[in-house]
């Protein structure tokens, strides 16, 4: 039985919750992110569905029932129950998607339940908005396996997404294992295409610029590997433009990532961008990581207050910095490697992290870079406290442009982690077995982290309260709990 992270209350989503609205401004967001953390269920809490919301269930052709939508100002769709299936083998990017939308300028789409019954992707996406406005998806299941993502938002302004599970634990509804597919896909362009001056991967001409976006509240579960392998992620973006991911849950995604966010822009259009991930857990997955072609160096990804528990990293981005700030990782089994850099040449800062693990790991970090300007220098580790065996190595090189590094005072004095501290010690959660990482007092986590992240300093926003929405004190301590209130309180 799965055990959830502990809720100090009781599950009760009041009608502000379920009115939640997109505000676009950093710090602010939504309605859901100003509320009291504290209070506020976790992701697979607040968009999980029972079995009673599968029972009526409408069994449909997709070539009978899907709609188109175009040059219309408002669009809602909401109540429906289906499970569906494709008469043609083929993955057609528009003529298999459920629910088309293209230069629409509000789009609502609420209470839906989709399950894509065909175990070879022949669908393509449930919902495909091109060019529009504003899309909003509340309180939606989706499972089952498409070839392109469930929700693909391509070429459009602002987007809030708030209470949607996307599942591939379907084994009852499609009579067998279950693959599942891509979640959400936010394409906002990848680079201008030098002969046409287009955004690459847009296919629409008229597409919009994206303003923002909000993904909050959300569950993404059980994609276990199986054959063919894909590169399927629970949640792609291509350059977020500003924006958060905001207490969501991943859990048994054991595809691609868990996450693959990068700023893979570097127009004149796009600059001065901060993408934000926070309060998010992850159970169980492959990794979560950042991709793509050069972006902008005015732009900024930030990963704060968020739980992976066996799950690593991986980072090739370009140009942008990448910032991983006050991040438990805890680690029950030998995933092989922590942290891998590849063949790029972004900066990542990793800032009062807590990495804890009971096994020591093969490999730290693993690089992978080709010239001097991609070596792991670009990875800018300090103030974390390592709770763990020391490794086989520090650094793995998968290329002769830089030298192993076995021992950890060889780590620290190749630069890495001045300030950190590594000791096989007890990290003192309240409960990890219960999932409960808060930290009780004898912790050495605890104020062991530095004050600078307390400060906006450029794109990089303060980091000023931890999961639950305590303030952060001065030294703060590691990882993303700050201490209990008290023993097991």
């Amino acid at each position: 039985m799965r055990r959830a992270l502990p809720i100090v209350v009781a599950l009760v989503l009041s009608a502000a919750a379920l009115a939640d609205e997109l505000i676009a401004e950093h710090g602010k967001y939504s309605e859901s992110y100003q509320s009291d953390w504290a209070t506020l269920p976790t992701g697979n809490e607040l968009a999980r569905r029972d079995g009673a919301d599968f029972e009526a269930l409408r069994e449909v052709a997709g070539e009978d029932v899907r709609k188109r939508f175009a040059d219309e100002q408002e669009v809602r769709i909401s109540g429906e129950r289906l499970r569906v299936t494709w008469d043609s083998p083929e993955c057609d990017k528009y003529g298999h998607t459920l629910y088309y939308f293209r230069n629409c300028e509000r789009v609502v789409i609420e209470d839906m339940i989709v399950i894509q019954r065909d175990p070879d992707w022949r669908a393509s996406s449930t919902f495909f908005f091109e060019s529009c406005g504003r899309v909003e998806i509340r309180n939606c299941y989706l499972a089952g396996t498409c070839g392109r993502a469930f929700i693909r938002i391509e070429g459009c302004e602002e987007y809030f997404v708030d209470r949607v599970e996307i599942s591939g634990a379907i084994d009852k509804q499609i009579g067998g294992p279950a693959r599942c597919g891509p979640g959400i896909f936010v394409n906002n362009g990848a680079g201008l295409e030098p002969e046409t001056g287009r955004q690459r991967y847009i296919s629409d001409d008229n597409a919009r610029e994206l303003r923002f976006g909000v993904i909050q509240n959300s569950y993404f579960h059980d994609y276990g590997l199986t054959d063919p392998v894909r590169n399927d992620d629970a949640i792609l973006f291509h350059a977020p433009a500003d924006g958060i991911v905001f207490n969501c849950w991943f859990e048994d995604w054991e595809a691609d990532s868990a996450i693959d966010d990068s700023h893979r822009r570097n127009d004149a259009a796009y600059q001065d961008h901060l993408h934000r991930i926070e309060r998010c857990v992850f159970r169980n997955c492959h990794r979560a990581k950042t991709n793509g072609a050069e972006g902008s160096p005015s732009c900024s990804l930030l990963w704060c207050n968020n739980l992976y528990v066996d799950s690593s990293l991986t980072d090739y981005h370009v140009g942008w910095e990448n910032w991983r700030v006050h991040e438990t990782y805890a680690f029950t089994r030998n995933k092989g490697y922590f942290h891998v850099m590849h063949y790029r040449e972004g900066p990542t800062f990793l800032r009062n992290c807590l990495l804890t693990s009971p096994v020591g790991f093969s490999d730290m970090y693993e690089s992978m870079g080709e010239t001097p300007e991609q070596d792991i220098h670009v990875l800018r580790p300090d103030f974390l406290v390592y709770l763990m065996p020391e490794p086989r190595r520090w650094l793995s090189a998968r290329t002769a442009n830089t030298p192993e590094i076995g021992a950890w005072q060889q780590w620290r004095e190749a630069g890495f982690d001045e300030h950190s501290t590594l000791a096989e010690a007890d990290p003192h959660f309240v409960d990890a077995d219960a999932g409960d990482y808060r930290l009780l007092p004898e912790s050495p986590a605890v104020g062991a982290g530095t004050g600078e992240m307390l400060d906006s300093a450029d794109l990089r926003p303060a980091v000023t309260r931890d999961f639950y929405g305590n303030p952060r004190p001065d030294p703060p301590s590691c990882g993303a709990f700050e201490v209990a209130a008290s023993p097991g309180g």
